[in-house]
């Protein structure tokens, strides 16, 4: 079976890893002190060689042979071999991701009591050990912290922040860091020189960068690369198996902006996506090179810095001088914004060639800039048409513009008696109107709800919100209808309604809360004043008025549980005809089922917004 590059070229000793000599030194030292920690936490990002380590240390640790050069481990003894192959008993991986339960952590500890049947040392490799859940990781501390002498453990992992801190500081941390693109570059020249792979340098150091630190990420790619069986395999080899256009395309596209053509921009691009290049490759090269003209433009020797050729560094320093600094910054965060919407679109294209128009502008918006505007937009979306409020300096000033009419509040009237088409007898508007111009009471009533129901929850809205009206708006005085047995809930939350009310009307607006059976007196905090009567015609068939139903009285709860039979023929320990809602309106009587049926209907219909009929 043909085996993966990263997988065939794995190496077996110490000096063959790629990077990491500071890891290499510190192991090599223990080894030869005989000095090994019975806990390792291996950490870094992927690809760094936690796995290939941990193998080369079990190895060490076992290995019977006597190397030339007296670096264990040797490579070619049996104990050696046979963990290369994965058959050596007493090293044992365990994949943390799969087998993260307490279960399989309680049938480690088991076994790490027995001591090694062929090796010096028995050895777990546990990756991903973040996975581990929180039972798993409590089980495994003990031993973790006191193993048997002939027991060491190797945990890996890429998240180390979510590895806790008791297992964090029982073992000796380790980080990997990325390899650099020198180390690698050095490391694949060794790998293409055994399989007699002739590449350029410039192949490799393109490779390299694109592995982004990770020895796998970079031998993947190599690997793509070799497997044409092309006899060079040079710069634009790998330019066209990473779908990525070469440097000739950048300078012409960026000389299209600077020159403003932009039919020739568009042209360019075109051609490139048509001979397989991806658009979203494009964008974070071009971005890359943007970033070179940077470099040349302040870095005489370049060469450090840009893996380019002479020429081709020449070439960019000379695009570089027609540009200035503010253009360079500008065009690098507005392709940096570009790119990221390219992460999640499916027309990367259409967005490339944007690009390269908003370049030519040469304007991009900061990413904090576009974060408030995108606040700002949003809370106009939130916003109703409300009456404009007039602040005023003094309230000597608030009382001389008042009208004369404007001391004398709206009666309030039912809904009921009043048809829609209602008119006064009297051709004052403002006297008989019970809303200022232009104020939308559903709308406002809406946006109230909404600011206090950030804080009193959705309980509000519904036993509130949903059950109450504004009654009227006149000279800064906001009278809320609210049903009876609802009063109680919102005088609870009088000051977070009055806030929100003050908010949208303005500092000035007073809120009035009544109840809607016409008998409750105000509760707000508004002086009383003189109300003229609103005369509206009569329906020609008005509706039959609804008895009130008085509201029954609360038994007291009694200070000895008393037992005996309820209404429904089982044992209870309060009354039967206590009220267990605390003050709603609920009857409890037999005799009142049929009101307690509607009732529980309404409120069930308010609750979950549709018709509800309760079938006896």
């Amino acid at each position: 079976m043909h085996l993966a590059l990263y997988r065939s070229e794995r190496p077996e000793r110490f000096n063959e890893i790629i990077g990491q000599k500071h890891i290499v030194r510190i192991l090599q030292h223990q080894l030869e002190t005989d000095n090994v920690s019975q806990a390792y936490l291996f950490t870094g990002t992927r690809g760094t060689g936690k796995t290939t380590t941990a193998r080369i240390l079990a190895k060490a640790l076992n290995c019977t042979g006597n190397p030339a050069d007296g670096q264990l481990p040797c490579g070619e003894c049996e104990n050696c071999k046979a963990i290369k192959e994965g058959r050596f008993l007493d090293v044992i991986e365990m994949d943390a991701a799969s087998n993260n339960g307490v279960d399989d952590i309680r049938d480690l500890i088991d076994r790490v009591n027995y001591p090694p049947m062929v090796g010096r040392y028995k050895v777990y490799i546990i990756d991903e050990v973040h996975m581990l859940s929180t039972s798993a990781e409590n089980a495994f501390l003990k031993t973790l912290e006191e193993p048997p002498a002939h027991v060491i453990f190797i945990l890996a992992t890429t998240n180390p922040e979510k590895v806790r801190e008791t297992i964090r500081s029982r073992c000796m941390r380790l980080d990997f860091r990325r390899v650099s693109e020198d180390d690698l570059i050095e490391g694949m020249e060794r790998i293409c020189r055994r399989k007699q792979v002739n590449i350029t340098r410039d192949a490799l150091a393109l490779v390299a960068q694109k592995a982004d630190g990770s020895v796998r990420d970079g031998l993947s790619i190599l690997e793509q690369c070799i497997s044409g069986g092309d006899a060079l395999v040079d710069l634009e080899t790998v330019e066209d198996y990473l779908g990525s256009a070469g440097m000739d395309f950048y300078l012409g596209l960026t000389q299209n902006v600077i020159e403003h053509n932009m039919a020739e921009a568009l042209k360019r691009v075109g051609d490139a996506l048509r001979t397989g290049c991806d658009a979203k490759q494009i964008f974070s090269d071009w971005l890359e090179h943007y970033r070179n003209l940077m470099v040349v433009r302040y870095v005489d020797d370049a060469k450090r810095l840009i893996n380019a050729s002479k020429e081709n560094i020449g070439r960019m320093r000379l695009q570089a001088s027609q540009m200035d600094a503010d253009s360079l910054e500008v065009s690098i965060r507005l392709l940096s914004e570009y790119i990221n919407l390219a992460r999640s679109s499916t027309q990367p294209r259409i967005l490339l060639e944007t690009a390269a128009l908003h370049l030519m502008n040469g304007k991009a918006v900061p990413s904090s800039k576009v974060a408030e505007m995108l606040q700002l937009a949003k809370a106009e979306l939130k916003k109703v048409p409300l009456v404009p409020t007039v602040q005023a300096s003094s309230p000597e000033q608030t009382m001389a513009a008042e009208p004369k009419e404007a001391a004398e509040p709206a009666v309030p009237v039912s809904e009921a008696s009043v048809p829609t088409a209602a008119v006064p007898e009297t051709s004052d508007a403002a006297e008989t109107s019970f809303y200022e111009d232009g104020f939308d009471p559903e709308a406002v009533w809406d946006r109230i709800v909404d600011i206090v129901a950030q804080d009193a929850g959705a309980s509000f809205r519904i036993m509130v919100g949903s059950t109450s009206r504004i009654e009227s708006y006149r000279n800064g005085e906001l009278s809320i209808l609210v049903k009876a047995n609802k009063i109680d809930l919102a005088n609870d939350s009088k000051a977070e309604i009055q806030a929100a009310a003050r908010q949208i009307l303005g500092e000035h607006a007073v809120v009035t809360l009544r109840s809607d059976d016409g008998k409750g007196a105000p509760t707000g905090t508004a002086p009383a004043r003189d109300v003229k009567p609103v005369t509206a015609l009569k329906p020609s068939n008005p509706p039959a008025a609804e008895p009130s139903r008085p509201i029954p009285e609360v038994p007291a709860y009694p200070a000895e549980p008393e037992f005996g039979i309820g209404d429904e023929g089982v044992d209870e320990i309060v009354p039967s005809d206590y009220n267990m809602m605390g003050g709603v309106d609920y009857p409890t009587r037999m005799e009142q089922k049929d009101d307690i049926v509607t009732e529980i209907a309404e409120e069930a219909g308010i609750l979950f917004g549709t018709s509800v009929e309760i079938i006896d």
